[in-house]
């Protein structure tokens, strides 16, 4: 009689184990679950939040020009140096240099090698005045177009962009103002490897999609 109590007994209390047991993993799968879903409502208001405003973006970052007018300076003799938005005194300057290599092709005891030379000047800075006003209009459509942006969505972007997108958005602003502002010449401007404005617009689109889980 003892015998089959204390079995009632031990058969209960393990019943009474197996059930707390079951509805403790049951608890615990449940509240990873609501866990879950509240983590995977939160990125998808994220990602409706920003994938519009990361595609804006980075068709705006992608309009600044790849290069430098100083890029397209250093290939002829005796540049100017651009800086400050100089374009126009830059395309100024330019265009004094080729009236000073037109009147020395007037000279009319001038050799043959010299005429040659002063008209290869003429022409090389006819095709940089093409190429400064090229990166004038690309880089001024973008600069104007980001600054209407970060007047509008600059604030959404602040308080759901992940932190790396933030870190590459201050690190591009940072390098377009060294080259456009301060004058900085980019080196390796034609190896989409090593030109810095390539770099860094690879480095946030990357960081955008890692961000709204497009990987």
């Amino acid at each position: 009689m003892t015998e089959t109590i204390i079995a009632a007994i031990i058969g209960a209390a393990i019943s009474l184990i197996t059930t707390m047991l079951t509805l403790s993993v049951t608890a615990s799968i449940e509240k990873i679950k609501v866990q879950a879903e509240r983590q995977q409502r939160k990125e998808d208001a994220k990602r409706e939040k920003l994938t519009d405003i990361y595609t804006e973006l980075v068709s705006i970052i992608n309009s600044y020009p790849k290069e430098s007018p100083n890029n397209a300076l250093e290939t002829i003799e005796y540049p100017p140096h651009y800086s400050m938005e100089s374009f126009d005194s830059i395309v100024d300057i330019l265009n004094y240099q080729i009236d000073d290599y037109k009147r020395l092709l007037e000279n009319k005891s001038i050799s043959t090698e010299a005429k040659n030379h002063n008209k290869t000047q003429i022409w090389e800075r006819e095709y940089v005045i093409e190429q400064v006003l090229k990166i004038k209009e690309d880089y001024c459509n973008a600069r104007d177009a980001y600054k209407t942006f970060c007047k509008t969505k600059k604030m959404v972007l602040d308080l759901y962009a992940g932190q790396a997108v933030k870190n590459n958005i201050v690190e591009f602003e940072v390098l377009i103002h060294n080259v456009f502002i301060s004058g900085h010449t980019l080196k390796d401007v034609y190896d989409p490897r090593y030109n810095k404005i390539e770099v860094i617009r690879r480095e946030i689109i990357d960081s955008m999609r890692n961000d709204i889980g497009l990987y």
